[in-house]
């Protein structure tokens, strides 16, 4: 049973609104040496090209590939990605970490994935994820909830390592192959509505064997989707065959729904202002990571 870790980088920025620490190579030498402690090559997978700092760091700890015609942007990359590893000689009770370029990650969170190889039970792994106790204050105003119905599972304790029954995380995550083979179309179909993004959220319920919507929610969408203009009602009109669908689609887990635990506290930063879930000093674990990267050579002072 092997970990396997897959880091989707691209060369430029985008708009986001970043913490003051934040930079794609400082994000990039935290997963390093978080795959060092854990004894874990990394597979970087570039989508065009990226600067010569984060090339070298590339290259001391992994292997690389560039996606051949790139850049063909984050969902094309994400689907690569998944490809890469469902159509590789991959055990399917092995563990596959994906992970994009703006996550900040603790030195200790590819040791966590690697605790839970042996944990049948947890076919999904979040290392960033809202928890009941951590959660962010934007995504979650009034405090983090289930959905009605929801068949929470008990925590898990691995490793030193606390892993809670989640219901979604981003497309930073980790999984079973065989679970990924399995469930690649789910992947596929919450990609079909959209040219530039997929739906995550809707991914991890319906893999979990939950329905996505609830009845009104197939033609209001999500909490705070439905915008009342009439722009608003034509793409919610538009929005309702494919919610059905994935409602639908739901329906073929839920005899052995595939589980997701997320590590709490969070092993993992999505490096944006508002979504930066609590529980940690992510200030000190970017400033450590630095000092790291400079005594490696790979970052100034």
């Amino acid at each position: 049973m092997t970990t396997h870790l897959v880091y989707r980088s691209y060369g430029g920025e985008n708009t986001k609104s970043r913490p003051a620490w934040f930079s794609k190579l400082l994000c990039a030498a935290s997963f390093a040496r978080a795959a060092e402690a854990a004894d874990v090559q990394v597979h970087w997978l570039n989508d065009g090209p990226v600067p010569g700092e984060r090339m070298r760091l590339f290259e001391r700890f992994g292997d690389v590939q560039t996606i051949a015609r790139g850049p063909i942007g984050m969902r094309g990359s994400y689907v690569t990605a998944l490809r890469l590893a469902i159509e590789s000689d991959w055990a399917d009770d092995d563990l596959v970490y994906f992970c994009e370029d703006d996550y900040l990650h603790t030195p200790d969170a590819v040791e966590a994935l690697r605790a839970l190889e042996t944990r049948p039970e947890v076919s999904y792994v979040a290392l960033y994820g809202a928890t009941p106790e951590y959660a962010n204050s934007l995504e979650y105003p009034d405090g983090y909830h289930y959905p009605r119905g929801w068949p929470v599972r008990p925590d898990l304790q691995v490793g030193g390592f606390r892993f809670v029954h989640a219901v979604s995380t981003t497309s930073t995550f980790g999984g079973r192959v065989g679970a990924l083979r399995s469930d690649y179309p789910i992947f596929r179909q919450a990609m079909l509505p959209f040219r530039n993004r997929f739906l995550d959220h809707e991914t991890c319920v319906i893999y979990q064997g939950q329905q996505p919507y609830t009845p009104l929610q197939h033609l209001t969408g999500p909490p705070n989707d439905f915008e009342p203009t009439p722009r608003g009602v034509a793409r919610a009109a538009f929005l309702v065959p494919f919610r059905l669908a994935l409602t639908v689609r739901s329906r073929r887990n839920s005899d052995d729904p595939h589980l997701l635990y997320a590590a709490a506290p969070n092993l993992g930063c999505h490096a944006e202002l508002g979504v930066i879930n609590p529980g940690r000093d992510w200030d000190a674990v970017a400033a450590d990571t630095r000092v790291w990267a400079v005594e490696r050579g790979f970052m100034t002072s």
